[in-house]
């Protein structure tokens, strides 16, 4: 515990660092700091005359994790790729089925009765419902009032005729 608090110790400060790191640059590694992964030396290192030394080599797995930019935008690539394949070569869905719970945007064709019902939004339908009102209120003047099927209140019907 106490080389681990000594090596805490110079490693925290950069000053004693720096003096480390001058210790294991100017002499070869040797004994116990060698063999049990000491410092790591830039085998193109020399101590030439010139005295002229690079700094030691970070091995890779003490280098900062760095984001995959190249992966992400080969895959996003692909993605995108797939999608317009896709997109291309599959055909429209049919229409959805009316599920008989009138809204504001349903078709509908206007029954014997007066009711609005519900129906499939292929061009064949009598009228678009613009809004759902309570009985007793009045819808604007480009639409007509006929009551919900389900009797829940009026539907204000924007007839395909008048435009």
């Amino acid at each position: 515990m106490a080389e681990i608090n000594e090596a805490w110790r110079v490693l925290s400060d950069s000053d004693r660092r720096a003096a480390y790191d001058a210790v294991f640059v100017a002499a070869p590694p040797t004994g116990r700091a060698a063999s049990n992964g000491g410092p790591i030396r830039n085998p193109q290192q020399s101590s030439s005359a010139g005295g002229s030394t690079t700094a030691p080599v970070i091995p890779r797995y003490e280098q900062p994790a760095r984001f995959p930019w190249r992966f992400m935008l080969v895959l996003g690539s692909l993605a995108i790729g797939f999608i317009l394949i896709n997109a291309a070569f599959t055909k429209p869905g049919k229409p959805v089925a009316p599920d008989n719970l009138i809204e504001a945007g349903s078709c509908v064709n206007i029954a014997e009765n007066g009711d609005a019902v519900e129906v499939i939004c292929d061009g064949h339908n009598q009228g678009v419902v613009q809004q759902l009102i309570p009985f007793g209120s009045v819808c604007d003047q480009k639409t007509e009032s006929h009551r919900d099927r389900q009797g829940m209140g009026q539907a204000c019907v924007l007839l395909a005729n008048t435009g």
